[in-house]
């Protein structure tokens, strides 16, 4: 959901988190409270036994455009899923498609036909 005081936005889509080896990852709701400069496109990854965070990663980067609200120019994700190697396939709400290493807690962009 995006957080209160933006009106304009509508929700983001409700992306479940995925589990692995113990780790929880899921999208932030705000990556700024994380120390992050953009609130959307921002992974943590969650200890499923304490409930601590380990790390998180901006998956994408978001430039703002100051002379549009800003609310309206956060891209969340859309989808993520786990592949048989271990990565995280997530795709935006612009179609854009990134795997993510989380071993190496590293994102690349996937090309896409």
């Amino acid at each position: 959901m995006a957080p209160a005081g933006q009106g304009d936005r509508i929700a983001p889509p409700v992306v479940p988190p995925v589990s692995r080896n113990g780790v929880r990852y899921a999208q932030a709701a705000d990556g700024r409270s994380l120390g992050w400069s953009q609130v959307g496109g921002v992974l943590e990854a969650i200890d499923e036994a304490s409930g601590k965070r380990l790390w998180s990663l901006p998956v994408y980067r978001q430039a703002a455009d100051p002379q549009r609200e800003a609310d309206v120019q956060w891209v969340f994700f859309r989808s993520m899923r786990l592949q048989p190697d271990g990565t995280l396939l997530i795709e935006n709400e612009d179609g854009e498609q990134y795997r993510v290493d989380v071993e190496q807690r590293s994102s690349t962009r996937r090309r896409t036909p």
